[in-house]
């Protein structure tokens, strides 16, 4: 069975992944929702967080006919956040709307230590 995330399974499989970073905008995500990358990193790490525009930007990357020509749900480009937050502060919530919002996955900023990894995934 194919993963939902191409990312990861295109890495599973020994492959390369590749990903572009776009702005968390919905003229960005239609840009991108024909694109041949694996995944679309919305980069949220130096804008103001836009929970709002997030989400419409995840709904703007889903291309209706791509889904139905490959017959599987998998979103392509995987839609992937990157958050303002680093992994030393306290901010979870940030990953925590992202996941909600419909992202697969998060790319955390900045994490150098152990103790900061693990406070990231908290």
């Amino acid at each position: 069975m194919a993963r939902l995330n191409s990312v990861i399974g295109a890495l599973e499989s020994g492959q390369h992944a590749f990903a572009a970073f776009a702005a968390p905008e919905p003229a960005a995500a239609l840009d991108f929702a024909t694109s041949d990358y694996d995944g679309l990193v919305f980069e949220s790490e130096h804008k103001p967080w836009d929970a709002t525009t997030l989400r419409d930007s995840l709904q703007y990357l889903l291309n209706r006919r791509r889904i139905f020509e490959a017959g599987t749900l998998a979103p392509s480009p995987t839609p992937l956040v990157r958050v303002p937050v680093n992994g030393a502060e306290h901010g979870q919530w940030h990953a925590k709307q992202a996941l909600d919002l419909g992202a697969y996955g998060i790319v955390w900023p900045h994490i150098s230590r152990v103790e900061e990894a693990r406070n990231a995934v908290a």
